[in-house]
């Protein structure tokens, strides 16, 4: 008997489900871990973020909400782990001990990391899910296909329309820029293969905005720390010439991506 093939629409819902499903798995498996719980929950946010990219393929934005507030509940371990790792690939000692001062701060502030989260935080994490699987039940099914393919068009709007406007290099600028790539790559990743032509292009300027992001994020918590310009202007001066290149790396990467496209 032949078995019918379903629309990319059906398709998309279906692993959708299905991702869901993993998350509960995964949130489950914070309660009794022998593992590391920072790779653990850096899984979980990882999957989530490409969740939130299948909601909007739905329109569900409540759904993403629901899974958005998982990954910023849990983001503080793995936050930590991410700054101590930022701070190791760019390596700074001109002020010995200012040097020691950060690292052994960064090191003791991931030692939470190695901590599970307490059983309250996770049935409160796995009722978000749930909310989410039952907004993803009860879409009609009626037009779905039109809805995903117009999403998908919306989705891929943005990102050209984020990644163009990073010469004005305001901030929030390149963080736009990168929610948008992590919405539009989230959401191709639940449609049939082949139903989108695949760009890795898209999928390296997305990691170079999240060593972006990385750097900036970790100046942040030095300014917020006391490490200013003002005790370590070095080090500053330091991160800003590398999150500099970064981002020009970016503008022209993204410019060049989108250099056939006509203007809006």
């Amino acid at each position: 008997m032949d078995i019918p093939i379903p629309s990319a629409a059906q398709f998309a819902r279906h692993h959708l489900a299905g991702g869901c499903e993993a998350m509960e798995r995964l949130l489950n498996g914070l309660l009794d871990s022998k593992g590391r719980i920072a790779e653990e929950v850096h899984a979980i946010r990882k999957l989530g973020k490409s969740l939130r990219g299948g909601f909007a393929l739905f329109r569900l934005k409540d759904a993403a909400r629901e899974i958005q507030a998982i990954g910023r509940l849990l983001s503080g371990p793995r936050d930590a782990v991410s700054r101590l790792n930022t701070w190791n690939r760019h390596v700074w000692n001109e002020d010995v001990k200012v040097a020691a001062a950060i690292a052994g701060l960064l090191d003791q502030q991931t030692h939470s990391a190695a901590r599970r989260p307490p059983p309250e935080t996770i049935s409160w994490c796995l009722e978000r899910v749930a909310e989410a699987r039952r907004a993803l039940a009860d879409l009609p099914d009626e037009n779905l296909d039109d809805t995903v393919t117009g999403s998908l068009k919306k989705l891929g709007k943005q990102v050209r329309k984020r990644c163009l406007h990073l010469d004005h290099r305001a901030e929030e600028d390149f963080h736009d820029a990168r929610k948008a790539l992590k919405a539009y790559l989230g959401a191709i990743g639940f449609l049939p293969e082949n139903t989108v032509t695949d760009e890795p292009k898209m999928a390296e300027i997305a990691e170079l905005l999240g060593d972006e992001n990385d750097i900036a994020t970790l100046s942040g918590w030095l300014e917020t720390h006391g490490f200013t310009v003002n005790f370590a202007p070095s080090l500053c001066k330091l991160l800003k010439d590398k999150r500099r290149k970064l981002q020009k790396r970016v503008i022209r990467d993204a410019a060049g991506l989108f250099s056939g496209d006509a203007a809006d």
